[in-house]
Parts: structure tokens; C-alpha cells; sequence
């Protein structure tokens, strides 16, 4: 099936994140929203179509997934990287900044530190400091058109700052780096 990405949808004023809530942010009013990672095109219509379907069965109590989609989490991992997971270690959650919130509530106290490579998503930091953790910034190397860890800059700040932590996006969000 084809789909139309070049399609304009005027998003604004439909609660949209990066359209309505850029000035709260603390972002120009009239700039392009390219500071987060919103998209602008239509979900497929199969999709659309399964939650219309959802919707009108009219009943939106509590849900949970079957054993199949535990087991397409299995899979996945285990073609795309070679790993094998159970489903006892799969853990659902809302979102992943919530996730990280809850890893670092679960591996940290307050005031121990939590590195992260920089640049790195925005809500990283918040998520750190919202939790009363020190931010530990390990920033990326750019060399040749790519980013890189900087290993002696790590190893010296996790000693440093009483490093508990270390949360790693993959792929890098912004730079892309695996």
C-alpha cells in the first residue's frame, strides 16, 4: 500500500506538543518545531482503521497483551540483536521518559550520579534532575563527521561524581550513532 508523507496537516491548535506548546517550552513562536520528534503525516489507515474499531466498541476499561505479543518481543529481539530475553524480563510501560523516571527511582538515591552522553534527547536531563539526581554530562566526541564516546572523559566522572547510573540511548537521539 502507498502512502502520502507530502500530505500537510495543519496540526496546530489540536493540543499538538510541538505546535501548541512551543512557547511554554520555552521555544520561538514562529520558527519550524523541529525540536522534537513529532510527525506531521497521517498514521497508515490500517492503523486508523484498528483504533476506529476499538473506539466503537465503546468500552475502555483496563487491558493487557497476550502471550503473542511477548513472543514478538522475543523474536524481534532475537533477530535484530542476537539476544535472548524471557518474558519475565519484558516490562511494559506508558513511554519511555516514564520508564526512565522509573529505572532511575529503582537504581539510584537521591544525589548519586546519572551520566548520560550529550547531546542527547531533552527530557534525559529533566527526567535526572526532576528525580533529585546529579547530572553527570560524558559529551560525545565529532570527529570526521561522526560522534564518538570519549571513554577517559566517562571513566573519570563516573569516579568523580559518585556515578551510580549510566543511561544509554540507542540508537543516539540526536547523532543517530548505534
Amino acid at each position: 500500500m502507498k502512502y502520502n508523507f507530502d500530505k500537510i496537516i495543519d496540526r496546530r491548535n489540536t493540543n499538538s506538543l510541538k505546535h501548541d506548546f512551543a512557547v511554554e517550552r520555552g521555544k520561538p513562536k514562529d520558527v519550524l518545531p523541529l525540536w522534537v520528534a513529532d510527525m506531521d503525516f497521517s498514521a497508515p489507515p490500517e492503523v486508523v482503521a484498528d483504533i476506529q474499531k476499538t473506539a466503537l466498541h465503546g468500552i475502555f476499561g483496563y487491558t493487557e497483551t497476550k502471550e503473542d505479543y511477548n513472543n514478538a518481543v522475543i523474536g524481534w529481539f532475537r533477530e535484530r540483536f542476537g539476544l535472548n530475553v524471557s518474558s519475565g524480563e519484558i516490562v511494559k510501560t506508558p513511554g519511555i521518559v516514564f520508564a526512565l523516571a522509573q529505572m532511575i527511582r529503582a537504581y539510584t538515591e537521591p544525589g548519586d550520579g546519572v551520566i548520560i552522553q550529550t547531546p542527547v534527547y531533552y527530557p534525559f536531563y529533566d527526567v535526572i534532575r526532576d528525580n533529585d539526581r546529579n547530572l553527570v554530562a560524558n559529551p560525545l566526541i565529532f570527529k570526521d563527521g561522526k560522534y564518538f564516546m570519549d571513554f577517559e572523559d566517562f571513566e573519570r566522572k563516573a569516579v568523580a561524581h559518585n556515578v551510580k547510573l549510566v543511561i544509554l540511548c540507542s540508537p543516539h537521539n540526536p547523532v543517530g550513532r548505534v
